[in-house]
């Protein structure tokens, strides 16, 4: 699967996700639940060996159990402990609530029945059942708000048989469904997304594969990251290894340009020109962070849109500051610095992404870009989009840029910045297409090619700020003294005013020394997470650097 299809996907689920249910992460979750995998309905612990293929209706909820007396009764009666509990759901539509066991138990007999019900309560309308392989045993407390339900009993013994132990279903698990599982729109772990997707019970292909774009996507998130460092070192080694010589022997070229001489150079193109597309690789804060610093350059010459793929722009509150609602890809902190500049610098900012069903989405995203036109025919619109969106002559494939100049009659000037990857002494290398027509290891239409080493640094986001140490100490952090963090930092009025809509000015991750985290940042107020790879909160505070 291409990195633009598994996106593509990736939108879509992504939007469906307020329409399913995950598993939430209080204190008292059990720890043999942190293997849990699911995929709509089907559910799988990797570490018991255990999968549930449930029916349509089941949802999934945190894994606690009940407080009503008969359950405990129940679970006492029969040597069950709240530590044995992996997984709660409910079947809502039959007011019904699921509670699964696990233990290890002596052996079974080759003439033995692994299957079998232990208590069948009528009058609490509660049954409990066991169902054992080998040593391991699965153990299901099974209960119905309905007092008149006939067919209960029916949907035990169907529930008992879809019970598999020692066994993996792989047409009902996949990569997509991890990350849509476990990285949801709300204030997302991608720490904890990060685990559960490499430690997934799937084989994984060799070469730019599921597994590998949805790691990269979710580790693009975290600085300080040594699993996102290594992901990226070998998705541009081919590249690399193509490209540096080629770039070396034309940076001598007089229209090659170089750091500020970039954004000179555009400020001619835009000066001239009505629409400028700029492509993003998902996976990298550096193209985000050079689409911001080209903000001043854009509005200085009439820019005054700022158009963006995936984005969402229909949240209830007034679009002040980037939110987890806009969408899919503006929960990276340097995606959402992106959005805080251009609406500081007046731009409009708004998506293009094509909603509509039944309609191709590349024509459905330029549409929504002339509507732009339609209000102002002399608008000047920044277009930002991933990988192939801009291409205007493919031969595969139709894309927006191509149906926009089509439909607008508008040429727009594309600048590619996810194909070459190059060793340079330059931050910024801006190349022309003529130098890189002929060349067979170039895919792309685009107009100008942009070669990107920028290193991503809150000190770039905040030029003329006061930095300063800060020190977090907690008796919890000790437990984690060798093991990987995420801090979150939230600027204190987006969070004021958005709680956990509010998207970190700064994710990283560390190892805390002596119950400490130390980092810097500018003086100010602000709200600390830091988060475990189960995804536990173990420090929640305001904060004041002075």
């Amino acid at each position: 699967m291409t990195p633009r299809k598994t996106f593509r996907i990736m939108f879509r689920l992504f939007n469906l996700l307020v329409l399913l249910l995950f598993i939430s992460c209080g204190s008292n979750k059990s720890k043999l639940s942190e293997y849990n995998y699911f995929n709509r309905n089907y559910f799988y612990n990797d570490s018991l060996k255990v999968g549930i293929d449930f029916d349509k209706n089941v949802q999934f909820r945190e894994v606690a159990v009940s407080n009503e007396k008969e359950f405990k009764q129940v679970l006492k009666n029969n040597n069950i402990a709240s530590k044995d509990l992996f997984l709660v759901a409910d079947a809502k539509e039959n007011g019904i609530e699921m509670y699964f066991f696990y233990q290890n138990a002596q052996p079974l007999s080759a003439n033995f029945k692994n299957a079998k019900i232990l208590v069948s309560d009528t009058v609490n309308n509660t049954f409990l059942f066991e169902k054992q392989k080998g040593k391991r045993k699965v153990l299901g407390l099974v209960k119905t708000n309905s007092r008149k339900d006939k067919n209960f009993s029916l949907f035990v013994n169907d529930l008992l048989n879809k019970i598999d132990i020692d066994s993996l279903n792989t047409k009902k698990m996949s990569y997509v469904s991890i990350f849509i599982k476990n990285f949801p729109n709300i204030h997302p772990n991608p720490l904890f997304a990060s685990k559960k997707l490499e430690t997934a019970p799937l084989k994984s292909e060799m070469g730019n594969d599921d597994k590998f774009q949805f790691l990269a996507a979710v580790n693009a998130s975290m600085s300080n990251n040594k699993l996102y460092d290594s992901l990226i070192v070998d998705y541009e080694k081919e590249r690399k290894q193509n490209f540096t010589s080629v770039i070396t022997a034309l940076s001598s070229k007089e229209d090659v340009y170089k750091d500020d001489e970039v954004f000179g150079k555009i400020a001619e193109i835009a000066k001239e020109n009505q629409v400028i597309m700029l492509n993003e690789d998902h996976y990298y804060p550096k193209h985000r962070l050079f689409a911001m610093e080209l903000l001043e350059t854009l509005k200085a010459n009439g820019y005054h849109y700022l158009s963006l793929e995936g984005f969402n722009s229909q949240s209830s509150e007034k679009e002040t500051t980037p939110n987890y609602k806009n969408g899919i890809y503006t929960d990276e902190p340097y995606f959402a610095h992106f959005i805080r500049k251009a609406i500081a610098l007046g731009f409009i900012v708004t998506g293009h992404e094509n909603f509509e069903k039944g309609i191709d989405r590349e024509l459905g995203q330029a549409k929504n870009i002339i509507k732009i036109l339609e209000k102002g025919p002399n608008a000047k619109i920044f277009v930002y989009v991933g990988h192939s969106h801009i291409e205007k002559k493919d031969d595969k494939d139709k894309w927006m840029a191509e149906y926009f100049k089509e439909l607008s009659g508008i040429n727009p000037i594309t600048i590619n910045q996810t194909v070459i990857c190059a060793d340079t002494k330059q931050d910024l290398t801006l190349i022309p297409r003529k130098y890189l027509a002929d060349t067979t290891k170039v895919k792309s239409s685009a107009d100008y090619f942009l070669v990107n080493n920028l290193k991503p640094s809150l000190k770039i986001i905040y030029p003329n700020a006061e930095f300063k140490k800060v020190i977090v100490k907690d008796s919890k952090f000790s437990g984690y003294k060798n093991k990987e963090v995420l801090v979150e930092i939230i600027d204190f009025k987006e969070y004021a005013f958005m709680n956990n809509l509010a998207i970190p000015i700064q994710s990283f991750l560390t190892i805390p020394k002596n119950s400490e985290v130390a980092f810097e940042l500018p003086i100010g107020k602000y709200h600390i997470f830091i988060k475990t790879d189960y995804d536990k909160t173990i420090y929640d505070q305001d904060m004041i650097v002075n």
